[in-house]
Protein backbone atom coordinates (compact mmCIF):
# COMPACT_ATOMS: atom_id res chain seq x y z
CA UNK A 1 0.00 0.00 0.00
CA UNK A 2 0.88 3.50 -0.37
CA UNK A 3 1.79 6.29 2.10
CA UNK A 4 -1.49 7.31 1.96
CA UNK A 5 -3.10 4.20 2.76
CA UNK A 6 -1.17 4.85 6.03
CA UNK A 7 -2.13 8.10 6.41
CA UNK A 8 -6.00 6.87 6.11
CA UNK A 9 -5.13 4.78 9.01
CA UNK A 10 -3.60 6.76 11.23
CA UNK A 11 -6.04 9.73 10.85
CA UNK A 12 -9.26 6.84 11.22
CA UNK A 13 -7.24 5.74 14.16
CA UNK A 14 -6.83 9.58 15.77
CA UNK A 15 -10.53 10.22 14.90
CA UNK A 16 -11.23 8.52 17.60
CA UNK A 17 -10.36 11.09 19.87
CA UNK A 18 -9.72 9.13 23.54
CA UNK A 19 -6.73 10.53 24.07
CA UNK A 20 -5.60 13.40 26.38
CA UNK A 21 -5.01 16.87 24.34
CA UNK A 22 -0.97 16.26 25.15
CA UNK A 23 -0.99 12.41 23.73
CA UNK A 24 -3.30 13.91 20.55
CA UNK A 25 -0.83 16.62 20.01
CA UNK A 26 1.96 13.55 19.70
CA UNK A 27 0.05 11.57 17.13
CA UNK A 28 -0.85 14.62 15.14
CA UNK A 29 3.28 15.41 14.72
CA UNK A 30 3.84 11.83 14.15
CA UNK A 31 1.03 11.98 11.21
CA UNK A 32 2.17 15.43 9.51
CA UNK A 33 5.89 14.34 10.09
CA UNK A 34 4.72 10.44 8.13
CA UNK A 35 2.91 13.06 5.35
CA UNK A 36 5.39 15.10 4.94
CA UNK A 37 8.14 12.43 4.30
CA UNK A 38 6.16 9.56 2.87
CA UNK A 39 7.46 6.34 2.13
CA UNK A 40 10.75 5.94 1.92
CA UNK A 41 12.39 4.80 -1.68
CA UNK A 42 15.40 3.39 -3.17
CA UNK A 43 16.71 6.79 -3.82
CA UNK A 44 16.64 7.49 0.34
CA UNK A 45 20.33 6.81 1.09
CA UNK A 46 19.24 5.55 4.45
CA UNK A 47 16.75 3.11 3.19
CA UNK A 48 19.09 1.88 -0.51
CA UNK A 49 18.81 -1.35 0.40
CA UNK A 50 15.95 -1.89 2.30
CA UNK A 51 12.76 -2.94 -0.06
CA UNK A 52 9.95 -1.05 1.85
CA UNK A 53 7.94 -1.54 -1.42
CA UNK A 54 7.01 -5.41 0.20
CA UNK A 55 4.54 -3.15 2.39
CA UNK A 56 2.74 -2.38 -0.74
CA UNK A 57 1.95 -6.49 -0.93
CA UNK A 58 -1.10 -5.89 2.07
CA UNK A 59 -3.36 -3.45 3.15
CA UNK A 60 -2.13 -3.57 6.59
CA UNK A 61 -3.93 -2.22 9.43
CA UNK A 62 -4.36 -2.55 13.25
CA UNK A 63 -7.13 -4.30 15.00
CA UNK A 64 -9.11 -3.02 18.26
CA UNK A 65 -9.32 -6.92 19.82
CA UNK A 66 -7.85 -9.79 20.33
CA UNK A 67 -8.62 -13.38 21.03
CA UNK A 68 -6.66 -15.28 23.14
CA UNK A 69 -6.99 -18.99 21.98
CA UNK A 70 -5.12 -21.83 22.48
CA UNK A 71 -2.70 -21.40 20.01
CA UNK A 72 -1.56 -18.04 21.99
CA UNK A 73 -1.82 -20.08 24.96
CA UNK A 74 0.41 -22.62 23.69
CA UNK A 75 3.30 -20.04 22.18
CA UNK A 76 3.28 -18.56 25.34
CA UNK A 77 4.00 -21.53 27.15
CA UNK A 78 6.87 -22.13 24.86
CA UNK A 79 8.65 -18.69 24.42
CA UNK A 80 8.18 -17.33 28.25
CA UNK A 81 10.78 -17.10 30.49
CA UNK A 82 10.63 -17.50 34.09
CA UNK A 83 9.46 -14.48 35.68
CA UNK A 84 7.76 -11.36 35.16
CA UNK A 85 6.24 -10.34 31.62
CA UNK A 86 3.74 -8.72 29.40
CA UNK A 87 2.41 -10.64 26.55
CA UNK A 88 0.37 -8.92 23.54
CA UNK A 89 -0.66 -10.53 20.28
CA UNK A 90 -1.20 -8.29 17.22
CA UNK A 91 -0.20 -5.60 19.48
CA UNK A 92 -2.71 -5.97 22.04
CA UNK A 93 -2.21 -6.09 25.59
CA UNK A 94 -3.26 -9.56 26.73
CA UNK A 95 -3.57 -9.44 30.77
CA UNK A 96 -4.65 -13.32 31.53
CA UNK A 97 -1.67 -14.31 29.95
CA UNK A 98 0.91 -11.34 31.55
CA UNK A 99 2.92 -11.93 34.82
CA UNK A 100 3.49 -8.76 37.02
CA UNK A 101 4.47 -10.60 40.22
CA UNK A 102 7.99 -10.88 41.35
CA UNK A 103 9.17 -7.38 40.41
CA UNK A 104 11.58 -6.32 42.80
CA UNK A 105 11.03 -3.19 44.66
CA UNK A 106 11.47 0.31 42.87
CA UNK A 107 10.99 -1.95 39.35
CA UNK A 108 7.53 -0.57 37.80
CA UNK A 109 6.56 -2.61 34.46
CA UNK A 110 2.91 -2.06 32.95
CA UNK A 111 1.66 -1.67 29.49
CA UNK A 112 1.90 1.47 27.77
CA UNK A 113 -2.16 1.83 27.39
CA UNK A 114 -2.38 1.84 30.90
CA UNK A 115 0.76 4.13 31.89
CA UNK A 116 -0.75 6.49 29.33
CA UNK A 117 -3.49 7.03 31.69
CA UNK A 118 -1.70 6.74 35.02
CA UNK A 119 1.71 8.33 34.12
CA UNK A 120 1.11 11.35 32.12
CA UNK A 121 3.35 13.09 33.29
CA UNK A 122 6.54 11.25 33.12
CA UNK A 123 5.37 10.29 29.48
CA UNK A 124 4.56 13.84 28.40
CA UNK A 125 8.63 14.04 29.58
CA UNK A 126 9.82 11.16 27.86
CA UNK A 127 7.83 10.10 24.56
CA UNK A 128 9.87 10.98 21.61
CA UNK A 129 12.70 12.63 23.14
CA UNK A 130 15.22 10.01 21.65
CA UNK A 131 12.96 8.66 18.82
CA UNK A 132 11.40 12.03 17.67
CA UNK A 133 8.93 11.60 15.00
CA UNK A 134 11.05 13.26 12.41
CA UNK A 135 13.88 10.70 12.45
CA UNK A 136 12.25 8.67 9.59
CA UNK A 137 9.12 7.57 8.26
CA UNK A 138 8.70 4.69 10.40
CA UNK A 139 9.12 6.14 13.56
CA UNK A 140 6.11 8.80 12.63
CA UNK A 141 3.86 6.16 11.52
CA UNK A 142 4.64 5.12 15.00
CA UNK A 143 4.12 8.15 17.33
CA UNK A 144 1.04 8.33 14.67
CA UNK A 145 -0.65 5.20 16.04
CA UNK A 146 0.87 5.04 19.53
CA UNK A 147 -1.34 3.85 21.94
CA UNK A 148 0.01 0.25 23.02
CA UNK A 149 3.72 -1.10 24.22
CA UNK A 150 5.42 -1.47 27.45
CA UNK A 151 6.43 1.16 30.44
CA UNK A 152 9.58 0.04 32.51
CA UNK A 153 10.79 1.88 35.19
CA UNK A 154 13.62 1.89 37.76
CA UNK A 155 13.79 3.74 41.08
CA UNK A 156 17.69 4.89 42.08
CA UNK A 157 19.54 2.02 43.21
CA UNK A 158 16.20 -0.55 41.71
CA UNK A 159 18.44 -3.98 40.77
CA UNK A 160 15.72 -6.86 39.31
CA UNK A 161 18.13 -9.74 38.68
CA UNK A 162 15.39 -11.57 36.90
CA UNK A 163 14.60 -10.55 33.21
CA UNK A 164 11.96 -8.82 32.12
CA UNK A 165 10.01 -10.14 28.92
CA UNK A 166 8.04 -8.32 26.57
CA UNK A 167 6.34 -10.96 24.24
CA UNK A 168 5.01 -9.66 20.54
CA UNK A 169 3.00 -12.61 19.23
CA UNK A 170 1.92 -11.77 15.54
CA UNK A 171 -0.79 -13.98 14.53
CA UNK A 172 -2.67 -12.05 11.59
CA UNK A 173 -5.95 -12.98 11.61
CA UNK A 174 -8.70 -11.77 9.18
CA UNK A 175 -6.56 -9.92 7.31
CA UNK A 176 -2.69 -8.58 7.32
CA UNK A 177 -2.31 -6.38 10.67
CA UNK A 178 -0.31 -4.29 11.39
CA UNK A 179 1.16 -3.41 15.35
CA UNK A 180 2.56 -0.61 16.82
CA UNK A 181 4.39 -1.17 19.70
CA UNK A 182 6.24 1.40 21.60
CA UNK A 183 8.46 0.53 24.73
CA UNK A 184 10.11 3.14 27.07
CA UNK A 185 12.84 2.58 29.72
CA UNK A 186 13.82 4.96 32.43
CA UNK A 187 16.14 3.75 34.49
CA UNK A 188 17.07 5.92 37.73
CA UNK A 189 20.89 6.33 39.04
CA UNK A 190 22.45 3.07 39.93
CA UNK A 191 19.72 0.94 38.78
CA UNK A 192 20.10 -2.39 36.99
CA UNK A 193 18.01 -4.30 35.02
CA UNK A 194 17.86 -7.15 31.99
CA UNK A 195 15.01 -6.35 29.34
CA UNK A 196 13.84 -9.14 26.33
CA UNK A 197 12.43 -8.06 23.39
CA UNK A 198 11.17 -11.39 21.64
CA UNK A 199 8.97 -11.19 18.52
CA UNK A 200 7.63 -14.01 17.01
CA UNK A 201 4.97 -15.36 14.86
CA UNK A 202 1.90 -17.83 14.81
CA UNK A 203 1.11 -18.14 11.22
CA UNK A 204 3.16 -18.48 8.02
CA UNK A 205 0.27 -18.47 5.48
CA UNK A 206 -0.88 -15.53 3.28
CA UNK A 207 -3.86 -14.49 5.56
CA UNK A 208 -1.69 -14.28 8.90
CA UNK A 209 0.87 -11.63 6.82
CA UNK A 210 2.03 -8.97 9.58
CA UNK A 211 3.86 -5.77 9.76
CA UNK A 212 5.16 -4.83 13.37
CA UNK A 213 6.64 -1.01 13.47
CA UNK A 214 8.23 -1.25 17.28
CA UNK A 215 10.55 1.23 18.51
CA UNK A 216 12.21 1.42 22.04
CA UNK A 217 13.24 4.15 23.76
CA UNK A 218 15.86 3.65 26.41
CA UNK A 219 17.19 6.24 29.27
CA UNK A 220 19.71 5.61 31.53
CA UNK A 221 20.58 7.41 34.57
CA UNK A 222 23.79 8.07 36.10
CA UNK A 223 25.88 4.72 36.77
CA UNK A 224 23.06 2.68 35.53
CA UNK A 225 22.87 -0.75 33.82
CA UNK A 226 20.95 -2.41 31.36
CA UNK A 227 21.15 -4.98 29.14
CA UNK A 228 18.80 -5.31 26.67
CA UNK A 229 18.07 -8.80 24.13
CA UNK A 230 16.05 -8.48 21.46
CA UNK A 231 14.85 -12.03 19.32
CA UNK A 232 13.19 -11.21 16.46
CA UNK A 233 11.65 -15.06 14.60
CA UNK A 234 8.48 -13.62 13.46
CA UNK A 235 7.01 -16.00 10.24
CA UNK A 236 8.03 -15.79 6.99
CA UNK A 237 5.20 -13.19 5.29
CA UNK A 238 5.86 -11.01 8.32
CA UNK A 239 7.69 -7.57 7.90
CA UNK A 240 9.39 -6.08 11.14
CA UNK A 241 10.66 -2.74 11.79
CA UNK A 242 12.17 -1.95 14.63
CA UNK A 243 14.46 1.11 16.07
CA UNK A 244 16.19 0.86 19.68
CA UNK A 245 17.08 4.41 21.00
CA UNK A 246 19.28 5.16 23.69
CA UNK A 247 20.71 7.49 25.83
CA UNK A 248 23.58 7.07 28.54
CA UNK A 249 24.24 9.48 31.87
CA UNK A 250 27.61 9.16 33.62
CA UNK A 251 29.31 6.18 34.07
CA UNK A 252 26.01 3.94 32.92
CA UNK A 253 26.46 0.54 31.14
CA UNK A 254 24.37 -0.52 27.68
CA UNK A 255 24.57 -3.92 25.75
CA UNK A 256 22.32 -4.53 22.85
CA UNK A 257 22.39 -8.03 21.55
CA UNK A 258 20.17 -8.60 18.86
CA UNK A 259 19.73 -11.56 17.09
CA UNK A 260 17.48 -11.58 13.84
CA UNK A 261 16.48 -14.75 12.25
CA UNK A 262 12.71 -14.07 10.96
CA UNK A 263 10.43 -12.52 8.83
CA UNK A 264 10.07 -11.38 4.73
CA UNK A 265 11.87 -8.15 5.64
CA UNK A 266 13.32 -7.52 8.78
CA UNK A 267 15.52 -4.07 9.26
CA UNK A 268 16.85 -3.42 13.15
CA UNK A 269 18.47 -0.01 14.16
CA UNK A 270 20.15 0.65 16.94
CA UNK A 271 20.56 4.98 17.93
CA UNK A 272 22.91 4.79 20.84
CA UNK A 273 24.11 8.08 22.46
CA UNK A 274 26.61 8.94 25.47
CA UNK A 275 25.18 12.15 27.25
CA UNK A 276 28.06 11.66 30.21
CA UNK A 277 31.58 10.85 30.41
CA UNK A 278 32.82 7.42 31.34
CA UNK A 279 29.74 5.45 29.57
CA UNK A 280 30.35 1.92 28.74
CA UNK A 281 28.62 0.75 25.14
CA UNK A 282 27.96 -2.81 23.69
CA UNK A 283 26.27 -3.46 20.45
CA UNK A 284 25.89 -7.05 19.05
CA UNK A 285 23.94 -8.39 16.48
CA UNK A 286 23.25 -11.90 14.42
CA UNK A 287 21.29 -11.98 11.41
CA UNK A 288 20.58 -15.65 9.57
CA UNK A 289 18.60 -15.77 6.66
CA UNK A 290 17.64 -17.90 4.31
CA UNK A 291 15.43 -18.72 1.11
CA UNK A 292 14.58 -15.10 0.00
CA UNK A 293 14.76 -13.35 3.74
CA UNK A 294 15.89 -9.38 3.53
CA UNK A 295 17.93 -8.78 6.84
CA UNK A 296 18.86 -5.10 7.63
CA UNK A 297 20.73 -4.05 9.82
CA UNK A 298 22.16 -0.29 10.91
CA UNK A 299 23.58 0.96 13.93
CA UNK A 300 24.76 4.96 14.69
CA UNK A 301 26.86 5.32 17.95
CA UNK A 302 27.32 8.73 18.96
CA UNK A 303 30.42 9.79 21.36
CA UNK A 304 29.50 13.11 22.11
CA UNK A 305 31.44 13.27 25.38
CA UNK A 306 35.16 12.38 26.71
CA UNK A 307 36.37 8.55 27.90
CA UNK A 308 33.72 6.37 26.82
CA UNK A 309 34.29 3.08 25.12
CA UNK A 310 32.12 1.08 22.89
CA UNK A 311 32.59 -2.38 21.25
CA UNK A 312 30.56 -3.26 18.12
CA UNK A 313 29.87 -7.08 16.72
CA UNK A 314 27.92 -7.95 14.22
CA UNK A 315 28.17 -11.09 12.19
CA UNK A 316 25.87 -12.24 9.41
CA UNK A 317 24.76 -16.08 8.03
CA UNK A 318 22.70 -16.10 4.54
CA UNK A 319 22.04 -19.11 2.44
CA UNK A 320 20.18 -19.66 -0.42
CA UNK A 321 18.96 -16.57 -2.19
CA UNK A 322 19.04 -14.51 1.38
CA UNK A 323 19.97 -10.94 1.60
CA UNK A 324 21.88 -8.89 4.04
CA UNK A 325 23.14 -5.97 4.85
CA UNK A 326 25.08 -4.17 8.13
CA UNK A 327 25.52 -0.36 7.92
CA UNK A 328 27.41 0.97 10.61
CA UNK A 329 28.68 4.32 11.69
CA UNK A 330 30.43 5.90 14.76
CA UNK A 331 30.70 9.82 15.28
CA UNK A 332 32.88 10.59 17.51
CA UNK A 333 32.48 14.53 18.66
CA UNK A 334 35.01 17.31 18.60
CA UNK A 335 35.20 17.45 22.31
CA UNK A 336 35.11 13.65 22.95
CA UNK A 337 38.29 13.11 23.65
CA UNK A 338 40.01 9.93 25.16
CA UNK A 339 37.08 7.53 23.27
CA UNK A 340 37.80 3.74 22.60
CA UNK A 341 35.75 2.70 20.06
CA UNK A 342 35.72 -0.49 18.19
CA UNK A 343 33.50 -1.66 14.97
CA UNK A 344 33.24 -5.05 13.58
CA UNK A 345 31.61 -6.97 10.62
CA UNK A 346 31.73 -10.30 9.72
CA UNK A 347 29.58 -12.11 7.64
CA UNK A 348 29.47 -15.97 5.73
CA UNK A 349 28.02 -16.66 2.86
CA UNK A 350 26.59 -20.22 2.55
CA UNK A 351 25.25 -20.33 -1.22
CA UNK A 352 25.94 -18.65 -4.47
CA UNK A 353 22.94 -16.96 -4.68
CA UNK A 354 23.33 -14.81 -1.26
CA UNK A 355 24.20 -11.77 -0.96
CA UNK A 356 25.59 -9.07 1.87
CA UNK A 357 26.08 -5.49 1.57
CA UNK A 358 28.54 -4.44 4.67
CA UNK A 359 29.84 -0.89 5.92
CA UNK A 360 31.28 0.15 8.91
CA UNK A 361 32.01 3.63 9.16
CA UNK A 362 33.96 5.97 11.47
CA UNK A 363 33.27 10.04 12.00
CA UNK A 364 36.27 11.25 14.06
CA UNK A 365 36.81 14.87 14.79
CA UNK A 366 38.48 14.65 17.46
CA UNK A 367 42.14 13.82 17.69
CA UNK A 368 43.11 12.27 21.06
CA UNK A 369 41.15 9.28 20.41
CA UNK A 370 41.62 5.15 19.99
CA UNK A 371 39.16 3.95 17.36
CA UNK A 372 39.33 0.76 14.62
CA UNK A 373 37.02 -0.87 12.16
CA UNK A 374 36.74 -3.58 10.16
CA UNK A 375 34.82 -6.02 7.84
CA UNK A 376 34.56 -9.70 6.27
CA UNK A 377 32.99 -11.36 4.10
CA UNK A 378 33.52 -15.05 3.27
CA UNK A 379 32.65 -18.51 2.85
CA UNK A 380 33.08 -21.84 4.85
CA UNK A 381 36.48 -22.26 5.06
CA UNK A 382 37.59 -25.67 2.06
CA UNK A 383 39.95 -27.32 4.20
CA UNK A 384 38.17 -26.67 7.24
CA UNK A 385 35.54 -29.19 5.91
CA UNK A 386 38.03 -31.34 4.17
CA UNK A 387 39.14 -31.91 7.51
CA UNK A 388 35.61 -32.49 9.04
CA UNK A 389 34.71 -34.70 5.92
CA UNK A 390 37.94 -37.17 6.15
CA UNK A 391 36.72 -37.42 10.10
CA UNK A 392 33.60 -39.22 8.50
CA UNK A 393 31.06 -36.38 9.12
CA UNK A 394 28.48 -35.84 6.35
CA UNK A 395 29.03 -32.54 4.25
CA UNK A 396 25.71 -30.89 5.67
CA UNK A 397 26.78 -31.99 9.37
CA UNK A 398 30.02 -30.15 8.95
CA UNK A 399 28.51 -26.98 7.32
CA UNK A 400 26.47 -26.71 10.65
CA UNK A 401 29.53 -27.47 12.53
CA UNK A 402 31.35 -24.46 11.21
CA UNK A 403 28.39 -21.98 10.46
CA UNK A 404 27.68 -22.54 14.38
CA UNK A 405 30.92 -21.98 15.50
CA UNK A 406 30.99 -19.06 13.31
CA UNK A 407 27.96 -17.85 15.11
CA UNK A 408 29.00 -18.91 18.96
CA UNK A 409 30.84 -15.74 19.31
CA UNK A 410 27.92 -13.80 19.98
CA UNK A 411 25.57 -16.58 21.55
CA UNK A 412 28.54 -17.02 24.34
CA UNK A 413 28.31 -12.84 24.92
CA UNK A 414 24.90 -14.11 26.34
CA UNK A 415 24.89 -14.73 30.14
CA UNK A 416 24.13 -18.67 30.57
CA UNK A 417 20.21 -19.51 31.00
CA UNK A 418 16.47 -19.37 29.31
CA UNK A 419 17.83 -16.29 27.25
CA UNK A 420 20.57 -18.31 26.15
CA UNK A 421 18.70 -21.15 25.99
CA UNK A 422 16.42 -20.10 23.50
CA UNK A 423 18.78 -18.14 20.80
CA UNK A 424 20.54 -21.43 20.75
CA UNK A 425 17.29 -23.12 20.14
CA UNK A 426 16.77 -20.28 16.81
CA UNK A 427 19.87 -20.68 16.15
CA UNK A 428 19.43 -24.27 15.42
CA UNK A 429 16.91 -24.04 13.47
CA UNK A 430 18.69 -22.15 10.99
CA UNK A 431 21.18 -23.91 10.49
CA UNK A 432 22.12 -26.20 7.53
CA UNK A 433 19.97 -29.47 7.27
CA UNK A 434 18.16 -28.48 9.85
CA UNK A 435 14.19 -27.38 10.19
CA UNK A 436 13.12 -24.25 10.54
CA UNK A 437 12.09 -23.00 13.84
CA UNK A 438 9.96 -19.96 13.56
CA UNK A 439 8.11 -18.48 16.86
Amino acid sequence: MSASHYAEVARAFQARGDAPAWLQAFREEGLSQFQARGLPTSKDEEWKYTPVATLSSHPFQPVRDVSAGEDVAQAVARLALPGPRLVFVDGRFVPALSVLTGLPRGVVLKPLSQALREDGALLRETLGQLSRPSAHAFTSLNAALLEEGALLTLAPRALSEVPVQLLFLARGGDGPVLASPRIVVVAGEGSEATLVETYAGLSSGASGATFTNAVTEVSLGDNASLRHFKLQAEGDTAVHLGGLYSRQGRDSRFQSHAFSFGGLLARNEVHAAFAGEGGECVLNGLFVGRGTQHLDNRTDLDHAVPHCSSRELYKGVLDDRARGTFHGKIRVREDAQKTDASQTSRNLLLSEGAQVDARPQLEIFADDVKCAHGTAVGRLDDNALFYLRSRGIPKVEAERMLTQAFASELVRAVPEGPVRARVEELLAGKLPGSAEVMG
